[in-house]
């Protein structure tokens, strides 16, 4: 019998590495929770009342991703494919998170007037591109790892040697009939259906933009909630290899470009952001309100580089999705028994 493949030392110091880093996320996101929730920070704390609500439940997700990760990090050591698939997503967000970071500072440091003079801009700049830069080299390495050949066939090897079991939940949505791109392309686009059940729990002060308006209270909860939508149950669909699922999700993906473009090239931009805040009590938030809100409209170009990135690896991966597609609904008809003579 032959022995069951072991990762390779690559493979288990990227695991210990991503073990370690959901490690770290989970225990700053309890350190803030803690502070967050104190009585003392609710009094001095910068924020407007109805953002402390907003930003605890953005470190309980942040707390729910460490965990994940760490969960990852062990079972890539394990050589589950789900996991290799799972940390090349988080990988491809940190890269564009990483890479956009790196980009708003530069703008702002060294283009923008600097909010204290006292400080370098040069030391400014090392300080946060040091920052972002870590996620985005440890990104560029998982990348790069596990889309190895070698790297692969251990995963492949090893899920190989393994007894059939019965179809799981993450069997169902790991299919390996569904071409890479389009599973990766599918989790995450998928995964932001968890962010629904939490929208009506978000404070009415929070607007939201669609097309050139502004909405709050409900309207703007009904936007959140048709946007997520729109974008995860195309997602899972994709998962599942359902044909409907392909040509809806570039058709919310290229909607999510023209509500950005309408919304960025509107005369209106401006004032629209600045009613924002008057309405979120904010009017000082930021510094250089002018300068901020003349560089948001280029900021907001470079969000257009995921959904753009999401239609053409779909156009590019739409013969094998489709053929997957095909094969999965030929599988789920029922067989006609053969009479017996």
């Amino acid at each position: 019998m032959p022995s069951a493949p072991r990762a390779s030392t690559s493979v288990i110091v990227a695991g210990i590495f991503a073990i370690l880093t959901g490690a770290l996320v989970t225990l700053f996101s309890v350190a803030t929770l803690i502070l967050s929730s104190s009585a003392r920070f609710a009094r001095s704390s910068p924020f407007p009342a109805f953002m402390l609500p907003v930003l605890i439940f953005f470190w309980i997700f942040l707390l729910l991703c460490g965990l994940f990760l760490s969960a990852v990090g062990i079972q890539v050591i394990r050589l589950r494919n789900w996991a290799r698939i799972s940390l090349l997503v988080i990988a491809g967000l940190m890269l564009f998170f990483g890479v956009m970071g790196i980009v708003v500072i530069f703008v702002t440091v060294f283009i923008s007037a600097p909010a204290d003079r006292r400080v370098s801009r040069g030391l400014l700049a090392a300080i946060l591109a040091f920052i972002y830069g870590i996620p985005t080299a440890i990104s560029v390495w998982w990348l790069i790892l596990f889309t190895r050949r070698s790297v692969v066939a251990q995963f492949h090897d090893f899920a190989a040697l393994q007894p059939p079991r019965a179809p799981s939940t993450m069997s169902v949505f790991n299919n390996p009939e569904c071409p890479l791109a389009v599973r990766i392309i599918g989790w995450y686009l998928g995964s932001f259906i968890v962010v629904i059940p939490f929208i009506p729990f978000l404070p009415s002060s929070i607007p939201a933009m669609y097309f050139g308006k502004v909405f709050f209270g409900p309207a703007a909860l009904g936007v959140y909630v048709f946007n997520f939508a729109l974008i995860s149950i195309p997602g899972l669909g994709l998962l599942l290899l359902k044909r409907w699922s392909y040509p809806l999700t570039i058709a919310s993906q290229l909607l999510a470009c023209s509500n950005a473009m309408y919304t960025m090239s509107s005369p209106s931009y401006e004032a629209n952001v600045r009613a924002v805040f008057e309405k979120m009590n904010l009017p000082n938030f930021l510094s250089n309100t002018d300068q901020m809100l003349h560089y948001s409209r280029y900021f907001n170009l470079i969000g257009l580089l995921v959904p753009m990135a999401v239609v053409v690896t779909l156009l590019v991966s739409r013969r094998k999705f489709y053929q997957a597609a095909d094969r999965a609904a030929q599988a789920s008809l029922p067989t006609t028994p053969t009479p017996s003579k």
